[in-house]
C-alpha cells in the first residue's frame, strides 16, 4: 500500500505557534499522549491484529451495523492526522475496506452490513436505506482513504455509491427513505428529509463531484436543489416538512411525527443550499434562504432554541407527547423524551456562513473558507478548548476512566475530536515538512 500524505510520525510537534503564552506545553503533550493510548486501546482486541468484525463494534451503535464502522473510521482518521503515525492509517484503511464489502451489492448501505467480517464470503442482502446517513458517513471514509493513499478501489467505490444514489433519486429531485422504495400508502416511499435523507444524499453527490468532475453528479445536485426551491411551504412556515405527500404538504410520518414544518431540516437546508451554490454558481439555490432564516428569527422556544415542529397553518411550535399514539400538542408538558422535539439545529452557524456569504460573495467564501486559520483564530480555539481538555484527561474524566474501564465508542469518538481540534490548533501552523519528517524519524 503507498501513501500519499504526509510523513510518517509517532509525536506530536511541540507547541511553536506565535503566541506561545496562550499555550500549556504540558497540557498539549498529556493530550497527545491520552489521545494515542486511547485510539490504541481501541483498536487493540481486533483491528491492530488487522480484523474488522462488525459484532466486535457493538458500542458505536447497537442498532444499525452499518453505521459503526464510520465512528472507528473517524476516530483512527482524526489519530492520524495529529500524529502522522502510519499505524493508524493502517487501521483506518482497514475500516475503509470492510465498508467496501459492507454495502450492498447495488452500491448503497442496508441497516446490516452486507458481511460480517473484512473478507467473508457470508453475506446478508438487505435493502438500502438511506436514514442516518449511512452512505455519505460510507463514503466519506472511502474518498479520505482515497485521497491518503491514492488507491483507485477507493474512488470505485465511492463512484459505486454516487452511481447507486443517482439511481435511486425521484424524479421529483428528493429521495425515499429505503430503496427500492416501499409500496405507495406507505409514509416511508414519500420524499423525505427525515434523518437526513435526501440532504446526505445530496452531499454523496457533491462528495464524488468534488473529486471526479463527473458533470452528472452536479446534475443530480442540481436536481436536487431545485426539489428544495419548488417544496419550500409558504408563509406563514416557509421551511421545509420532515416527509412530504405528493401535492407537496407535510405528511405523517410516525406516530410522533406530525405534518409540519420542521426545524432540523430547514436549518440543514440553509447549509446545503448554500454548498449547491457554490458548486453551481447559479443563484436560484439562494432564492428560499431570506424567507426560512427569518422564520427561525421569529419562531424561537429559548435561548438558541427552537421546536422540531411547528403547525404550516399557524407557525405554532407544536410537541408529541406519545410514542405510539398521534397525541399532538401545543404545550410540552407531556413530552415523548425518546426523540429531539427541541435543538438548536445548528440555526446560528447556518446563518452565520449565510451573512458571511452576503458579504464575500461566491469567490470570497469559496477562498476565504479554503484558507487555513490564522494564529489568531488557532490561539482563541486553545483557549477556548483547554478546560475541556483537562477535564477529558483527567481521572475523572471520559478519556481518563476509558484507559482503564473502557466507554462508549460514540462518547470516545466525541472526546477524541475535542483533542484533534485541540492538538490541530495548538500545533505550529507554520510546520514544515522537514519538521514533521523531523518528528517523525523519533522513535515510537
Amino acid at each position: 500500500m503507498k501513501y500519499v500524505g504526509l510523513s510518517v510520525a509517532c509525536v506530536l510537534l511541540p507547541c511553536l505557534a506565535s503566541g506561545q503564552d496562550a499555550y500549556d506545553a504540558e497540557l498539549y503533550q498529556q493530550a497527545g499522549v491520552a489521545l494515542r493510548r486511547a485510539v490504541d486501546k481501541l483498536a487493540a482486541p481486533d483491528v491492530a491484529k488487522g480484523i474488522v468484525n462488525i459484532e466486535n463494534m457493538v458500542e458505536a451503535q447497537p442498532d444499525y451495523e452499518t453505521e459503526r464502522p464510520p465512528v472507528y473510521g473517524q476516530i483512527f482518521a482524526r489519530a492520524y492526522e495529529v500524529t502522522h503515525a502510519r499505524k493508524y492509517l493502517d487501521y483506518f484503511c482497514l475500516i475503509a475496506d470492510f465498508l467496501i464489502e459492507a454495502k450492498q451489492p447495488v452500491g448503497g448501505y442496508a441497516r446490516p452490513c452486507y458481511v460480517k467480517q473484512l473478507g467473508s464470503n457470508k453475506t446478508f442482502p438487505k435493502d438500502c436505506s438511506f436514514r442516518n446517513s449511512r452512505d455519505l458517513k460510507a463514503v466519506r471514509i472511502i474518498l479520505d482513504a482515497y485521497k491518503w493513499t491514492g488507491e483507485r478501489k477507493y474512488l470505485d467505490s465511492a463512484i459505486k455509491t454516487a452511481d447507486f444514489t443517482l439511481e435511486a433519486q425521484y424524479e421529483c429531485g428528493a429521495w425515499p427513505s429505503e430503496y427500492p422504495p416501499r409500496a405507495k400508502g406507505s409514509w416511508l416511499a414519500l420524499p423525505m428529509l427525515n434523518d437526513q435523507v435526501t440532504i446526505s444524499q445530496t452531499r454523496v453527490l457533491l462528495a464524488v463531484y468534488e473529486v471526479t468532475r463527473d458533470p452528472k453528479y452536479l446534475e443530480g445536485v442540481k436536481k436536487a436543489g431545485q426539489w428544495f426551491i419548488d417544496w419550500q411551504l409558504p408563509e406563514p412556515t416557509p421551511g421545509w416538512a420532515q416527509q412530504y405527500n405528493w401535492d407537496k404538504t407535510p405528511a405523517w410520518g410516525r406516530p410522533f411525527e406530525p405534518p409540519s414544518c420542521c426545524g432540523a431540516p430547514s436549518s440543514y437546508a440553509i447549509n446545503l443550499l448554500i454548498d449547491i451554490y457554490l458548486a453551481t454558481g447559479d443563484e436560484k439555490y439562494l432564492g428560499p434562504i431570506p424567507a426560512v432564516i427569518a422564520w427561525f428569527e421569529r419562531s424561537r422556544t429559548g435561548p438558541n432554541e427552537w421546536a422540531r415542529f411547528y403547525e404550516p397553518s399557524t407557525g405554532k411550535p407544536i410537541y408529541a407527547a406519545s410514542h405510539d399514539e398521534r397525541d399532538i400538542r401545543y404545550n410540552r408538558d407531556v413530552l415523548y423524551a425518546g426523540y429531539a422535539q427541541r435543538g438548536s439545529w445548528s440555526f446560528e452557524r447556518h446563518r452565520a456562513r449565510w451573512e458571511r456569504l452576503q458579504e464575500l460573495g461566491r469567490e470570497g467564501l469559496i477562498a476565504a473558507e479554503a484558507v487555513p486559520r490564522s494564529p489568531d483564530e488557532l490561539r482563541d480555539t486553545v483557549t477556548e478548548l483547554q478546560p475541556a481538555v483537562r477535564k477529558l484527561i483527567s481521572p475523572d474524566g471520559f478519556i481518563g476512566k476509558y484507559l482503564t474501564e473502557g466507554g462508549n465508542v460514540r462518547t470516545l469518538s466525541s472526546a477524541v475530536g475535542t483533542l484533534h481540534r485541540y492538538l490541530r490548533a495548538a500545533r505550529m501552523p507554520q510546520a514544515s515538512s522537514q519538521q514533521l519528517q523531523a518528528a517523525g524519524n523519533q522513535p515510537c
